[in-house]
């Protein structure tokens, strides 16, 4: 049995604050990217919305033919 030793290393208040600058700057390109897509996908649904009802089919739909039962007694 290996005991493992715990050998962290210590960071300087540089190091910390470049981490965290990292971090913050990834989460804000990932929430700059989301507010984006909702914009995109807001505008599309009002460009539909502005389009109007899609026209209705002119001609009505045919009823399923039904199956005939075949019954031998």
């Amino acid at each position: 049995m290996s005991v493992m030793t715990d050998t962290r290393i210590k960071k300087s208040p540089e190091q910390k604050l470049a981490e965290a600058s990292e971090g913050y700057a990834a989460y804000r390109a990932k929430e700059a990217a989301a507010h984006a897509n909702m914009l995109r996908l807001r505008a599309e649904r009002l460009a539909r919305e502005g389009a109007g009802p899609p026209e209705a089919k002119s001609e009505p739909a045919k009823p399923k033919a039904r199956k005939k039962i075949v019954r031998s007694y």
